[in-house]
C-alpha cells in the first residue's frame, strides 16, 4: 500500500480497501472509479491505473487480462493465498472468483508438462464458468 519511501496516498488506500471488501470477485477500473467518486475522492483513470500497477507490483493485487487483451480486472490477494501457484475460476454471471488450491493443480501441472510439454504459468490466469448458485437461477 505504500511506496518504497513509505509514502501512502489516500487514493491507493481507498482502492485497496475496495478491492479487499470485494475480494470474492474481480473489479474493473470503471467500478473502482465509481467507488472513488462515491467516497468523495474522485480521481482520473490514469491515477487509478498507476495505483493499481503499484499494488500489482507489490503483490497485493492480481491483474487479469481478458482473452482479447482489451480489458483488465483486478482482485485483492489475501496474504495466505499463493495466487502464482494456482489457477482461478470466475463465474461469468456473478463475477465470483474461486482459487483452485487443491490437488487438481498438481495433477493438471503434471499432465500439461508430461503430455503437452507445457509448463503452466498460473499467475494472472483465470478460467471462466458458472457457479452452482448461478446455475440454480437459470
Amino acid at each position: 500500500m505504500a511506496r518504497s519511501d513509505g509514502y501512502k496516498t489516500k487514493g491507493r488506500k481507498l482502492i485497496l480497501d475496495y478491492l479487499e471488501a470485494t475480494k470474492e470477485r474481480t473489479a474493473s477500473v470503471s467500478e473502482i472509479e465509481q467507488y472513488m467518486e462515491q467516497q468523495g475522492n474522485p480521481v482520473n483513470v490514469s491515477t487509478i491505473y498507476r495505483n493499481l500497477d503499484a499494488l500489482v507490483a507489490q503483490g497485493q493485487v492480481m491483474k487479469f487480462v481478458s482473452d482479447k487483451g482489451d480489458k483488465s480486472t483486478y482482485q485483492y490477494i489475501e496474504p495466505e493465498h499463493n495466487c502464482h501457484k494456482h489457477l482461478h475460476v470466475q463465474c461469468v454471471k456473478c463475477g465470483r472468483v474461486v482459487h483452485l488450491e487443491c490437488g487438481f493443480m498438481h495433477t493438471i501441472e503434471e499432465h500439461m508438462q508430461r503430455d503437452h510439454g507445457i509448463s503452466l504459468l498460473c499467475e494472472n490466469s483465470i478460467l471462466y464458468g458458472i457457479c452452482k448458485a448461478c446455475e440454480k437461477i437459470q
